[in-house]
């Protein structure tokens, strides 16, 4: 195996090592598979390039595009030609998942659900790790620099997941990233003769110990050393303080719930009965995971010191009838992007940057957390009568067809939906027997076990099942309440919590609960309770009918219900189909259009900069390869080697006019080389070499009395290779200024002049 693909494969495990570190972001372990395939895909496609046609910088194009071709077939949707030839509708389908990734990663916190979108950036970024990564350590053959995408990655775990950035994934990125820092000198080692008493080896080994003592001690030490067990980057060594994150993506096969009882939030309230504490709305469904939408960005002019806007649907005769109350909430352990509320929410007066959405009053913090954080709400004490919820009016549309879009559903969601409330005379009665059937009559446990299928038949298994926890009963009834064609979202937050003293209460993790909130016109959106109340006590009283329902044959929990075979896909089901029919929906903005309205002057710029940073190292690289490849015979490599220490030294700030002749040169250099040193034998025979090329000296070196005074026996000097220039290079570059020499190692601008001199050429 070569050298460089040696460098690939390490290059290679580094990236994936990296990329498997970000693990703790993620809920499941789903996107790995798509994210480490395309790092394979990357590094294999670079492997073949190289091996077959001997060209780096083809290698790096060919890697480019297999990276596209793996997104196409992850994420294309079918919109791929043959599955693999991208297609406009491919690049618009991937613009609107890139967004949605986008929205995902600013506005909710880890560990997240690996929805689609996010999923996308993640393989992505995945893929192009691995390709930068390559292309420092192989194509321009500067494997120090690929330390920096690496470092890039791993600072995401170690910003972001509560127990940062483990002790395994970093030792598992920094063993390949130190093997290939190795495999980078092996080249100059294996040039530089032994000194005098000293093997050729001892720098390897030395180097490779320090390496290795610093990356154990890196790993060991904060872990031994007191005060320090709680950084980052370290070994477990016990229990320490817990944070919660309540994650604002429900997951149907994760729970909620928590083992600590450690109190989170407290607050204080002069609301009689209070209601739960609402995080935010979960509005889209996938089958299996209930998320928040992303749609665009809450404008900075929202800002919850000045005040909410009035609840959506929430008319002013039942805003008239609220009681106004205030709450005043601390929190002690709970670390979120969003502010824990009663709903709905008049003002919040709270330090820092606040911002609410407009449809949902979600409160999102605008670079804020709530980690320590005092703050008071002004909020309503809403009790509708019955009479209202009956006759409330037809939703708007635009309410009716985002809340409740479905995907494909098993039939045994829609049919027990129907049957259930068969007979109910208005959405009200509907809604209140969904809720009855999953409280008492349909015969359902509160457990702490989640059902076994957490997929798109999640909701099939636990109507099957009959067990669950709130996160099952909240996601049940607002899917079955949207199939019967009511809006409804899913609710994230905490009960009430114990009540300490009069008015006072805490709230600890125990407490996290979900639950639906079913939209009605008048009343705006109201909150059910369909979890037993062995977890949740009383049901809101609005949500008990006085006027009696008609029976359900379905309600009781003998009754017979589709069997659970009935839970697989049987076709579409209560998709909601507005979008393809309302001329208004046609208006909405499409995935080209979320597209082209993405900010591309500033992806542009960054491009740009990133051109211009990489264009001299890549051009000189480029233009040292193909020096090389033309090598032919001895000569031809004397004047390879000749030209590469020409270029080199003038980086390093050393030129000379055109008319000076090899030897004036080398004159001039050998001031920088200790005579005898090995830098002085290869500038030596590098001029040798060359007069040998021009003028067929014979290989006689230089003449006695001249300024390199070693003189060669024989008619051969042998071919040359770069490695003969790096001895002479590391030299010179070591008696010139340091601004000179890094100046040299990250613009080096032999390409440039090339390009300058073709330019300028007659």
């Amino acid at each position: 195996m070569t050298r460089s693909a040696r460098a690939a494969l390490w290059a290679a495990a580094a990236s994936a090592a990296a990329v498997a570190g970000m693990r703790p972001l993620v809920v499941s372990s789903g996107w790995m598979v798509g994210a480490l395939g395309a790092v394979c895909a990357v590094a294999g496609a670079g492997l073949v390039v190289r091996g077959l046609l001997h060209r780096r910088a083809a290698a790096v194009v060919v890697q480019a595009v297999v990276l596209l071709g793996v997104l196409v077939v992850l994420f294309g949707g079918g919109t791929a030609l043959l599955g693999v030839v991208p297609t406009p509708a491919t690049f618009e389908r991937l613009a609107t998942l890139a967004t949605d990734g986008v929205q995902v990663i600013q506005r909710y916190s880890v560990p997240a659900v690996d929805l689609r979108g996010l999923r996308l950036l993640l393989v992505a970024g995945a893929g192009l790790v691995a390709l930068v990564v390559d292309l420092f350590a192989v194509t321009l053959r500067r494997p120090a620099l690929a330390g920096l995408p690496l470092l890039a990655v791993m600072a995401v775990p170690l910003a972001l997941a509560p127990g940062g950035y483990g002790a395994v994934a970093f030792v598992a990125v920094g063993v390949p990233y130190l093997v290939l820092l190795a495999g980078g000198r092996t080249a100059v080692w294996r040039s530089a003769p032994a000194r005098p008493g000293r093997p050729r080896t001892v720098a390897g080994v030395t180097a490779g110990a320090t390496a290795a003592v610093a990356l154990v001690a890196a790993v060991a030490v904060p872990a031994a050393v007191p005060g320090l067990d709680e950084r980052p980057l370290t070994i477990d060594t016990g229990p320490g303080d817990t944070i919660a994150v309540i994650n604002p993506i429900l997951n149907l096969k994760a729970s909620l719930g928590a083992r600590s009882s450690a109190t989170i939030v407290t607050y204080q309230t002069d609301e009689p009965d209070p209601s739960p504490l609402r995080i935010v709305t979960a509005d889209v469904f996938d089958g299996g995971t209930w998320a928040p939408s992303t749609g665009g960005d809450i404008p900075r002019s929202q800002r919850v010191q000045d005040g909410l806007t009035p609840a959506p649907g929430l008319s002013d005769a039942v805003r008239d009838s609220s009681v106004v109350r205030s709450t005043s909430i601390a929190i002690r352990g709970l670390d979120q992007t969003y502010l824990p509320l009663p709903y709905p929410a008049l003002r919040v007066d709270i330090a820092g940057e606040w911002l609410y959405e407009t449809d949902s009053l979600n409160v999102v913090g605008d670079g804020e957390t709530t980690r320590g954080r005092q703050y008071t709400v002004t909020h309503l004490e809403v009790q509708p009568t019955e009479g209202e919820l009956r006759s409330a009016a037809e939703a708007p549309e635009e309410i009716r067809e985002r809340y409740t879009e479905l995907p494909e559903l098993p039939a045994i969601v829609t049919e027990t939906a129907q049957q259930v409330t068969a007979g109910a005379r208005d959405d009200y009665e509907r809604a209140a027997a969904l809720q009855r059937y999953f409280r008492s009559s349909g015969g359902f446990a509160y457990s702490t076990t989640a059902p076994n299928d957490g997929g798109t038949n999640a909701v099939a298994t636990f109507l099957a099942e009959k067990s669950g926890f709130c996160v099952q009963f909240a996601s049940a009834m607002a899917v079955m309440a949207r199939s019967l064609d009511i809006p409804a979202r899913v609710a994230i937050g905490f009960l009430p919590g114990e009540e300490t003293s009069r008015g006072r209460y805490r709230i600890s993790a125990q407490d996290a609960h979900a639950w639906p909130e079913l939209y009605f016109e008048g009343v705006g959106w109201t909150r059910f309770e369909p979890t037993p109340a062995t977890r949740t006590g009383q049901s809101p009283a609005y949500t008990q009918p006085l006027q009696p329902i008609p029976s359900q044959p379905a309600a009781s929990a003998n009754a017979p219900l589709p069997s659970a075979a009935a839970s697989a896909p049987t076709g579409p089901a209560t998709t909601s189909t507005a979008a393809a029919t309302d001329p208004a929906a046609q208006a909405e903005p499409t995935g080209w259009d979320r597209f082209l309205a993405l900010p591309w002057g500033w992806f542009m710029g960054a491009l740009l900069l990133v051109v211009a940073a990489l264009t001299p190292r890549v051009s000189s690289a480029w233009v040292s390869r193909r020096r090389w490849a033309r090598v032919g015979d001895t000569p031809a490599s004397a004047e390879a080697a000749w030209e590469e220490l020409e270029d080199r030294v003038h980086d390093l700030g050393l030129r000379w006019p055109a008319s000076t002749t090899p030897r004036q040169r080398a004159a001039n250099l050998s001031e920088f080389t200790e005579p005898g040193s090995p830098a002085a034998r290869e500038l030596t025979r590098l001029l040798a070499a060359v007069e040998d090329a021009r003028f067929g000296t014979g290989g006689r070196g230089v003449p006695s009395g001249g300024v390199l005074v070693e003189q060669r026996t024989g008619n051969q000097v042998g071919r040359l290779v770069r490695s003969h220039v790096d001895v002479v290079v590391e030299a010179v570059a070591a008696g010139r200024p340091r601004w000179l020499r890094w100046r040299a190692r990250l613009l080096p601008m032999a390409g440039v002049r090339r390009a300058l001199d073709w330019w300028d050429r007659d």
